[in-house]
């Protein structure tokens, strides 16, 4: 649960006083968001607060469309050729195909009574993953059986 954005009293018993908004505050010296919108911040009354709210989000709307401008035609990401999601290696045919092929062979075990981490070591030496076969944590579409 995330406290951050949300417009609460300083002090709870006076409730005509001071409101208080915590805003995210960027991990470098050189962002772009305003130092009236980062870590805590005081406003004597709740309509100050609520337009320094609405002013931030739209700030977080621009920020955003100003970075997905910045990023088309970025070929530096492996895969991701101009932003386009499809062009991500994940949803390459064959990388598909190898997935359904794993997880239909999970299914397969799965019904013949397999305990999860048995399925997950055989599957490792069946389709030779790159894995350790100690391994514990499991993948999101073994999760899913």
């Amino acid at each position: 649960m995330s406290n951050h954005n949300k417009i609460r009293l300083v002090n709870k018993n006076n409730l005509s006083g001071e409101y208080k908004i915590l805003f995210s505050t960027p991990q470098t010296k050189n962002s772009n968001i305003p130092k009236n919108f980062r870590g805590l911040q005081i406003y004597r009354n709740k309509l100050k607060a609520e337009e320094a709210l609405k002013e931030r989000k739209k700030l977080t709307v621009a920020l955003l469309k100003k970075n997905r401008l910045l990023m088309k035609n970025n070929k530096r990401a492996e895969g991701n050729i101009g932003g386009n999601k499809y062009n991500l290696i994940q949803f390459d045919a064959n990388v598909q195909k190898f997935k359904n092929a794993k997880i239909k062979r999970a299914q397969e075990l799965f019904k013949k009574g397999y305990s999860k981490s048995k399925i997950l070591r055989t599957i490792i030496t069946e389709f030779k993953l790159n894995r350790n076969l100690k391994s514990r944590s499991w993948p999101k579409w073994l999760c899913e059986l």
